[in-house]
C-alpha cells in the first residue's frame, strides 16, 4: 500500500471518529465517511459522505460540515501525524445511490426471469 493511500484511510478512520463523537451541530445527522481523496501536494482533501434519509438530510448535514470545517482540522491537528492538515472540501458519495440502483436492476431481471 503506497504512502497516501494510508493516510486517506487514517484521515478517514479519524474524521469519523471526530464526526460522530465530537461535532454537535443538529444539522450534520447521522453521516458516513465512505472515502478520502488527499490531493498529490497534500494541500486539499475531497471528503466523500454518505447521510441517512438523503432527500431529508443531505443539505443540512453537508450545510453543517462545512460549518465545523475548522473544528474537524483542529482536531485533526491533534490526531494526525502531518506537517500540515489539508482543506476540506465535502462531497455527497453517489456510488452508494448507484449501487442499489444496479441491484434493483439485477433484482428485477431475477423476477422477469423467473417469470419467463
Amino acid at each position: 500500500m503506497n504512502r497516501n493511500k494510508k493516510i486517506e484511510m487514517d484521515l478517514q478512520r479519524e474524521i469519523s471518529f471526530i464526526i460522530s463523537t465530537k461535532v454537535k451541530d443538529p444539522r450534520v445527522g447521522f453521516v458516513t465517511i465512505t472515502y478520502v481523496k488527499l490531493s498529490p501536494d497534500h494541500n486539499y482533501m475531497d471528503i466523500y459522505m454518505t447521510v441517512m434519509n438523503k432527500e431529508a438530510n443531505l443539505k443540512k448535514s453537508l450545510e453543517g460540515l462545512n460549518k465545523c470545517k475548522g473544528f474537524i482540522k483542529k482536531n485533526l491537528v491533534e490526531r494526525v501525524k502531518l506537517k500540515a492538515i489539508p482543506e476540506i472540501k465535502f462531497f455527497y458519495d453517489e456510488s452508494v445511490d448507484k449501487g442499489i440502483r444496479i441491484d434493483e436492476i439485477l433484482e428485477n431481471l431475477k423476477i422477469k426471469e423467473g417469470k419467463s
